[in-house]
C-alpha cells in the first residue's frame, strides 16, 4: 500500500484490512468471535422483530382511539409495556455482546500489530524509512481501537438496516394500496416515494459530505503529531530545562497545535453541512407519508391507525436506505484510522522483508552457535542507499578483547550491524545465538517497574535471587541501590547517565554472555571508572569475546587489539589496526578484589 496520506483504492483498502484483521475470525480461536457474532446477529433480529411489533401496535392503538374503545386502548397499553420490556432487555444484551466482541477483536489486533512491530528491531527500523507511519503509539492505542470498535458498530447497524428494509418495504407496500395516476392504478406508491426520497437524500448528502474524508484524515494525523510532540517534550524535560528552552519549546508546541485548526475547520464545515441537511431530511421523512396519505384517510379508504402505521413504516424504510448518509462521517473517521494502521503495518512489512533478504546484495546474519564473532566484506548503507561503511572485515575470537574507534558514523553503523538491528547493506555477519551475546549501547533500555526488573532485563526478575542482584550492583559501584530492588519507577530518569551505564555492566555480570558488544557503553564514565568496568567483566568472564565500538574514555591497554576507522580523502572508511597484545590478562586491573572474589564464589568458579 502507498505510504502517502491519500486514501487507497476501496478494493485494495478492504483487501489490506481483511489481510491484517480478518484472521481474527479464521484463526485457532475463531470459535469465540464466531459465537459472539452469531449472538449479536440474533439480537439484531430480535430488535427488528420488536420494531415490527411496535409498528403493528401503533396501528392497533390509533384504531382503538379512532373507535373510542377504552378496552382496546387499555389492552394496547399492556402490550406496549411488554414491548418496552423486551426492547430494554434486547438492547442491553446487544450492548454487552457488541462491546465484548469489539474489545476482544481490539485485543487480538493490538497483540498482532505489536507482535509484528516489536520483533527483530522492526520498531526501530520502521522509524528510519520514509513514509507516513510516524507516531506508532497513537496508531496502536487509538487507531486500532477505532478500526475495530467502529467496524463492529457499522456492521451491526448495516445488518439492522438491511433487515428493516426487507421487512418494512413489505409492510409499506401493503399499506400503500392503489392510487390512480394518469388514468392508471399504481400499487406501492409509498415504497417508490421512500426510495426516491432516500436516493435523493443520499446523493445530496454525499456531495455535501465528501470533503469529510480528507478533513478527518488530516485532522487525525495532526492530532497524532501534536501528541507525539507532547511526548517528546516530556521525555526531553531535563535538556529543555537546562537550556532554558521553555519559551521556544512552548512556541513550537503552540505552532504544532495550530496545524490542527485548519483541519478542524474543514471538518466542522463538512459536519455542519451534513447536519443542516439531515435535520430537515429526518423531520420531513416523518411528515411526508402522512401528508401523502391524508387524502385517502379523508376519503375513508384508510383508517387512522393504518395512516400512522404507514408513516412509521415510511420512516423505517427511509432510515434503512439512509444508512450510508447517516454514517458518512463515522465511515470517514473509521477509514482514516484503518489507513493509519495499515501504513504502520506496511512499514513493518517493508523492513521485515529487507531484513529477510539473503544473497550477495544483502546483509546476511548467520545466527548459529559459533566460535567467533565478526563481519566479512561488509558494506553498510543508510535506508536511502547512502554509503556509511565499506568493505570491512573483522574477526573476534573467544576471550579476545577488541577496541574499534575512530569515525563516529562508521563506528555507530558497525555497532548496529553487530547488534543485529541494521539490515541495509551487504556482506556476511557471524553472530552467536541471541542467548549467547549481549549488545549494549550508550543508553541501555531500563523498563519501567522495579529496579529488580530493570537490572535483570531481558530475563525475568525471578531468574536471580537478591544476593546475586545485590552483589552485581556492589561490583559496579551501585551498592547504595541494593536496598531499592523492589522500588518501582522510571529508572532511566531516576539515575544519572553514569549510573545507567554502570547498571548495564551489572546486567552483563548477571547474564554472563559468551560475547559482549559495547557501543559507546562507557562514554558517560570517567576514565578510571570506565577501566574498572571493563576489567571487571574481563576478570569475571575471561572466556568472553568483547568488542567495544566507539568512544572509550579509559585506557586502551586492556584490549588485545585496537582498530581505528579512518575516513580517507575520497570518503572511503579504512580499518587500521593500531596495535596487538597477546595476553591482556597480564595487565594490571584496577578492580575491587573483595567484590570480584565474592562474585566468583557465587558463580562457582
Amino acid at each position: 500500500m502507498s505510504s502517502s496520506a491519500e486514501p487507497s483504492h476501496p478494493q485494495r483498502f478492504f483487501r489490506d484490512f481483511t489481510r491484517i484483521a480478518g484472521p481474527y475470525w479464521t484463526g485457532p480461536m475463531r470459535w469465540r468471535p464466531r459465537l459472539l457474532t452469531a449472538a449479536l446477529a440474533l439480537l439484531v433480529v430480535a430488535q427488528v422483530l420488536l420494531a415490527i411489533r411496535l409498528n403493528i401496535w401503533s396501528a392497533d392503538l390509533f384504531d382503538a382511539l379512532e373507535r373510542h374503545s377504552t378496552d382496546r386502548a387499555m389492552d394496547q397499553i399492556g402490550i406496549f409495556v411488554l414491548i418496552l420490556l423486551g426492547t430494554m432487555a434486547t438492547n442491553t444484551a446487544h450492548l454487552v455482546v457488541r462491546r465484548r466482541l469489539q474489545f476482544d477483536w481490539r485485543r487480538w489486533l493490538t497483540a498482532r500489530v505489536i507482535g509484528d512491530w516489536m520483533e527483530d528491531a522492526r520498531h526501530y527500523q520502521a522509524d528510519l524509512i520514509p513514509g507516513d507511519h510516524a507516531n506508532p503509539d497513537g496508531r496502536i492505542a487509538e487507531d486500532i481501537r477505532i478500526a475495530t470498535e467502529v467496524a463492529i458498530d457499522l456492521a451491526s447497524s448495516l445488518f439492522y438496516c438491511m433487515l428493516l428494509l426487507v421487512t418494512f418495504v413489505g409492510i409499506l407496500w401493503s399499506l400503500s394500496g392503489w392510487i390512480r395516476v394518469a388514468g392508471l392504478d399504481v400499487p406501492g406508491h409509498l415504497v417508490a416515494l421512500a426510495f426516491g426520497y432516500a436516493g435523493m437524500g443520499a446523493v445530496i448528502a454525499f456531495l455535501l459530505g465528501r470533503p469529510l474524508v480528507r478533513a478527518t484524515d488530516t485532522r487525525q494525523t495532526r492530532e497524532a503529531e501534536f501528541r507525539f510532540s507532547l511526548v517528546r517534550a516530556h521525555e526531553s524535560g531535563e535538556p529543555i530545562a537546562v537550556a532554558r528552552g521553555e519559551p521556544l519549546e512552548r512556541e513550537r508546541l503552540e505552532t504544532v497545535f495550530e496545524t490542527i485548526a485548519q483541519s478542524w475547520r474543514d471538518q466542522s464545515v463538512g459536519l455542519a453541512r451534513l447536519l443542516a441537511f439531515s435535520s430537515g431530511y429526518v423531520a420531513l421523512a416523518g411528515v411526508l407519508p402522512i401528508l401523502v396519505g391524508t387524502p385517502r384517510f379523508l376519503e375513508g379508504a384508510l383508517s387512522l391507525g393504518r395512516l400512522m402505521q404507514s408513516g412509521q413504516a415510511f420512516q423505517q424504510v427511509t432510515a434503512a436506505l439512509s444508512w450510508p448518509v447517516d454514517n458518512l462521517a463515522l465511515i470517514a473517521g473509521w477509514r482514516a484510522s484503518v489507513e493509519r494502521v495499515l501504513m504502520l503495518d506496511e512499514a513493518v512489512r517493508i523492513v521485515a522483508l529487507e531484513a529477510a533478504r539473503r544473497g550477495e546484495t544483502a546483509i546476511n546474519l548467520d545466527r548459529v552457535p559459533t566460535s567467533q564473532l565478526g563481519v566479512r566484506d561488509l558494506w553498510v548503507a543508510s535506508p536511502d542507499g547512502t554509503a556509511m561503511l565499506s568493505d570491512l572485515s573483522l574477526k573476534v575470537e573467544p576471550g579476545e578483547h577488541v577496541l574499534v574507534d575512530g569515525d563516529p558514523e562508521a563506528a555507530s553503523a558497525l555497532f548496529r550491524v553487530l547488534a543485529g538491528i541494521w539490515p541495509w547493506g551487504r556482506g556476511r555477519v557471524d553472530l552467536p545465538a541471541d542467548d549467547g551475546m549481549i549488545a549494549v549501547g550508550p543508553w541501555p533500555f531500563l523498563p519501567q517497574g522495579s529496579l529488580r526488573q530493570a537490572l535483570a532485563f531481558p530475563e525475568a526478575a525471578e531468574c536471580h535471587d537478591d544476593a546475586a542482584l545485590q552483589a552485581a550492583l556492589a561490583s559496579v559501584g551501585l551498592a547504595h541501590l541494593s536496598s531499592r530492588l523492589d522500588e518501582a519507577g522510571d529508572w532511566v530518569r531516576m539515575l544519572t547517565a553514569a549510573e545507567v551505564q554502570r547498571l548495564s555492566f551489572a546486567r552483563i555480570i548477571l547474564l554472563r554472555p559468551r560475547w559482549i558488544v559495547l557501543g559507546d557503553a562507557t562514554d558517560a564514565l570517567d576514565p578510571a571508572s570506565a577501566d574498572v568496568m571493563l576489567h571487571l567483566i574481563v576478570d569475571l568472564l575471561p572466556l568472553a569475546g568483547i568488542v567495544l565500538i566507539g568512544r572509550h574514555p579509559g585506557s586502551a591497554g586492556i584490549f588485545n587489539r585496537r582498530l581505528t576507522l579512518e575516513r580517507a580523502a575520497d570518503g572511503e572508511i579504512l580499518l587500521n589496526e593500531v596495535y596487538a597484545r597477546r595476553q591482556a590478562a597480564k595487565l594490571p586491573r584496577p578492580r575491587p578484589l573483595s567484590v570480584i572474589d565474592r562474585l566468583r564464589e557465587g558463580y562457582g568458579r
